[in-house]
């Protein structure tokens, strides 16, 4: 029997890693292609919902995430101005009990980590690292041409675009697509749990205002509190590593309750990043090229869903090759049809987020007033299509 050349995917970050492991356990040779020299995550924190972590434990990586990552006992949404507590959601048990799994809150490292040492350990996964796919074209005879940074080229029968929001591979699938700044700006910092004030609880806590928001939670087996600030903000650039002046977030979070203030004063050191916005592709696939996770469907992040969605892409994507795996093209469009209405279900969710969050005057009011009426049964069985994602 002949051994299959590897699928290749471009980009070593969570989605690809994801993908790498889902594949391989369908019998599908890949080769991760990774720009940077060594597997690393930029970023600090990322949430887990039900429906990631539920795909964690299927990849065989649940353990491993599990001991480092902190199970939230509620989230708690309060005003930015005074800190009144506006509604308080439990997770622990209640969340595991309705959807099958816990609600997680990790310090993206440690989940590359595992991901990272479980495709390290899988036969059928290689990685390249310290390479980076420039172009990619799809042959006369159906294979993909892919041209690296360095003038080398090469063949594969598939390529699996996991690069990111900025993706190169996104160009070939979707040429037509530029993505643009949505006047948002993100800023992050971990601060030690001892020193994080207000803010050092085991909850996902958020505090909302009209000019910003705060978000916060424990990562890093508890030790570190991750906080991010979300401002109006015009600024623009790629990365997501961009060293940002504290004296900018404390302007930002002027005029919220002095305690948050003394909380956020005591970081060290912030990193900033921008926020493009979101965008429909017309298709995640052409021919043997399909993509995933924020190549395929940029959002912004208030609905802490952007990581599990690439997680979900990585499941459906093996599900659909496993139905097809003599015609990549096929079930690459099986994917992309089945994956493109829920990832837009949850952009549009994240976009009326931030629209919700950043209210001002008497509609703020009445949001703060239905928040704080609505029993934490019903804030649940209102995610019941999110988090019982299967």
């Amino acid at each position: 029997m002949a051994v299959r050349p590897p699928i290749l995917i471009a980009g070593g970050g969570i989605g690809g890693l994801a993908a790498a492991l889902a594949l391989a356990k369908i019998g599908m040779p890949v080769e991760i292609i990774e720009r940077s020299p060594r597997h690393q995550q930029v970023g600090a924190g990322i949430q887990l919902g039900p429906n990631g972590v539920k795909i964690l434990r299927r990849l065989g990586v649940g353990d491993a995430v599990a001991a480092t990552a902190s199970a939230p006992e509620a989230l708690e949404v309060r005003r930015g101005s005074n800190g009144r507590l506006l509604c308080r959601v439990p997770f622990g048990t209640d969340i595991e009990r309705r959807h099958g799994a816990p609600y997680w809150v990790s310090h993206r490292a440690d989940l590359h980590r595992a991901l990272a040492g479980a495709t390290r350990d899988n036969p059928l996964i290689t990685s390249t690292m310290g390479c980076e796919i420039d172009a990619v074209a799809i042959s006369e005879d159906g294979l993909v041409g892919i041209t690296f940074s360095d003038g080398t080229s090469r063949r594969a029968p598939a390529v699996i675009g996991a690069d990111g929001l900025w993706s190169r591979i996104r160009s070939t699938v979707a040429p037509d697509i530029a993505l643009e700044p949505s006047g948002y700006g993100a800023y992050r910092t971990l601060i030690p749990f001892e020193q994080a004030g207000v803010l050092a609880r085991q909850v996902v806590g958020a505090w909302l205002s009209p000019k910003a928001h705060v978000v916060h939670y424990p990562v890093s087996a508890g030790r570190e509190i991750n906080v991010v600030v979300i401002t109006r903000d015009d600024w623009s650039d790629i990365g997501w590593n961009s060293p940002a002046d504290a004296a900018a977030i404390l302007a930002a979070v002027d005029g919220f309750a002095p305690s948050l203030v003394r909380s956020i004063a005591a970081a060290q050191t912030w990193h900033k990043w921008s926020l493009p916005k979101p965008v429909a592709l017309p298709t995640w696939s052409r021919g043997p090229i399909a993509l995933l996770g924020d190549a395929a469907h940029p959002m912004l992040p208030f609905f802490a869903q952007g990581g599990v969605m690439a997680l979900e892409d990585a499941d459906a994507l093996a599900v659909a090759v496993s139905a097809d795996p003599d015609d990549l093209p096929k079930a690459f469009r099986a994917y992309a049809a089945h994956r493109m209405p829920r990832a837009g279900r949850v952009q549009a969710a994240s976009s009326t987020n931030g629209y919700i969050f950043h209210l001002a005057g008497p509609a703020a009011l009445a949001r703060d007033l239905a928040l704080r009426a609505l029993p934490p049964g019903a804030f649940l069985a209102r995610l019941d299509w999110l988090y019982g994602y299967e």
